[in-house]
């Protein structure tokens, strides 16, 4: 039945818990404490990472940021220097990835792509927040959707600036640009390709995201994730992640449930 949900984009509206992330901020702050607590691996590159530096490893005296090691991993930075000169602090820290970009969730909205539109958003000096920021401001619908912990895992924060809003895709022959991380990048036709032990996760997120809060993609693109959600199968962590997720904010991701049931 799932799949008929799925093929219609239905949507199905969910009661909102006392628990559901109040904010983007909050959001970011549950997954760390509720769900990731005990598990401190990168979601694309497996690089291992800690949420506070309390052995201050870059020297910056900062014990209470992210750190990532990727030495771990073999993950290289594209870009070890910014266009300024300066160390890519990116490389090293943990930055929380929308799987499904809030572009895809809300971009299609009024309050998005016409923000000039809403009084609400325009700012003292007479210019206008971003249409993200205008939509989150003011559709609720597009601010559960965006704040949904299902749709969040940790990333190196390099990787999650490259990839933007880009699509998922099958890429051809791309030379990876990352060391040993399976992740590409097609940056003249604004296409990823994640490692294949992901694929699966992915696919089961937009199945959520598209179910829960309308979120829209093509029908080819559909395609690629029903096989994908076959290529990759549901595992342990995914499916203890998603218990968390739904203890935590009052909603699971209903694909990985049912998954995980038919594991059993």
């Amino acid at each position: 039945m799932f799949r008929i949900y799925l093929l219609t984009l239905s949507v199905m509206a969910f009661t909102a818990h006392a628990d559901y992330p109040t904010s983007f901020s909050n959001a970011k702050s549950k997954a760390e404490k509720t769900v990731y607590f005990d598990k401190h691996t990168t979601f694309y590159c497996d690089c291992d990472y800690v949420f506070d530096d309390i052995e201050d490893k870059d020297g910056d005296g900062n014990t209470h940021e992210t750190m990532v090691y990727p030495e771990n991993c073999g993950y290289k930075p594209r870009n070890p220097i910014t266009k300024k000169g300066k160390e890519n602090s990116r490389v090293s820290r943990i930055e929380w990835e929308h799987i499904v970009p809030a572009h895809v969730i809300g971009g299609h909205l009024d309050e998005w792509k016409n923000k000039r539109n809403y009084s609400q958003c325009e700012k003292s000096n007479g210019k206008f927040i971003s249409g993200r920021d205008c939509a989150y401001k003011l559709n609720p619908a597009f601010k559960k959707g965006h704040d949904d912990m299902n749709n969040l895992t940790p990333a190196v924060g390099e990787l999650n600036g490259d990839r933007s809003n880009f699509s998922f895709a099958v890429i051809q022959g791309e030379e990876r640009a990352y060391g040993q991380c399976d992740f590409e990048i097609d940056f003249d036709k604004d296409v990823t390709e994640p490692p294949d032990s992901v694929k699966g996760n992915i696919a089961r997120t937009y199945f959520h995201m598209i179910k829960t809060h309308a979120a829209q993609i093509p029908a080819d693109e559909l395609t690629m994730y029903l096989f994908w959600d076959k290529l990759d199968p549901v595992d342990e962590w995914e499916c203890l992640r998603n218990k968390r997720i739904e203890q935590s904010q009052g909603l699971g991701n209903s694909f990985v449930e049912e998954a995980c049931q038919n594991t059993n």
